[in-house]
């Protein structure tokens, strides 16, 4: 097995959080890493709340997932509104999420 993966995935079981992919069909356990919260920005005197939800899953727990698929942690539902692949070696995809 490539020992990258393996660290990635170590890396998952150590410091990831409980969730539950598609919890209204499949309902797949996975595990999650946040990347960073809710952003605020200034556009003059106005600030707005993004809320928005940045979160890495393993690319093998998302196979046949996409946009719109729900993620349940704990009582917090949310809605994958995009997804990226920064990951070089693909191991990783990038969830960016809404409130469901």
């Amino acid at each position: 097995m490539d020992p990258f993966l393996r660290s990635v995935r170590d890396t998952f079981r150590r410091h990831g959080i409980d969730a539950t992919l598609d919890p209204d069909g499949a309902a797949k356990e996975v595990r999650l890493l946040p990347t960073r919260p809710d952003d605020i920005a200034d556009v003059g005197s106005l600030r707005i709340q993004d809320a928005t939800g940045l979160f890495e899953i393993l690319a093998e727990d998302f196979t046949g997932f996409g946009n719109g698929a729900i993620l349940a942690m704990g009582a917090e539902r949310r809605k994958v509104q995009h997804t990226r692949v920064p990951d070089p070696r693909r191991h990783k995809v990038l969830l960016d999420t809404v409130a469901a």
